[in-house]
């Protein structure tokens, strides 16, 4: 299920199995399975809603029936809309302005947190791993000290 959501968390979900040591082929079906069927559907039925202008009117009109502050709505998500039809009925070899919404902003630093994370907690795990072994042979040194006295004794 995860697999028809945005990358993030079908990386994770990728990560958690890996971790589970869950076998390739029980994850490669369910990620197949999750982005040939369940993902290409909901984005088809999202594509078809979304570009079809009956249905964003209808839900524009839906927007300004919200009481107090639906009309003050209204206006901007008609703009927005407006600007993407815009954008994407523009001919070809136009110039196209850039702009970043602060949404994408917004999720583009949690990607990069949630990779930096990821890294810190590997780094982190070699850390320990190392420090574990480091920690076993002078426990083994120590023991094999103690002993070789224990018999001189």
């Amino acid at each position: 299920m995860l697999t028809s959501i945005p990358n993030p968390l079908f990386d994770l979900a990728g990560i958690t199995c890996g971790h589970f040591l869950v076998p390739f082929w029980t994850f490669f079906g369910a990620t197949l399975i999750g982005k040939a069927i369940i993902k290409m559907h909901i984005q088809k039925m999202f594509v078809i809603i979304l570009f079809t202008k009956k249905y964003v009117e209808g839900l524009i009109d839906l927007i300004g029936l919200v009481p107090v502050f639906g009309l003050d709505l209204q206006a901007p998500f008609k703009d927005y809309l407006q600007k993407q039809r815009q954008k994407l009925h523009q001919k070809p070899g136009a110039a196209r302005p850039v702009s970043t919404s602060w949404l994408s902003q917004f999720y583009q630093g949690l990607v990069i947190v949630m990779v930096g994370y990821f890294v810190l907690s590997i780094v982190n795990s070699t850390a320990q791993q190392y420090a574990k072994r480091q920690d076993d042979v002078w426990l083994e040194s120590q023991m094999a000290r103690d002993d070789n006295s224990e018999k001189e004794q």
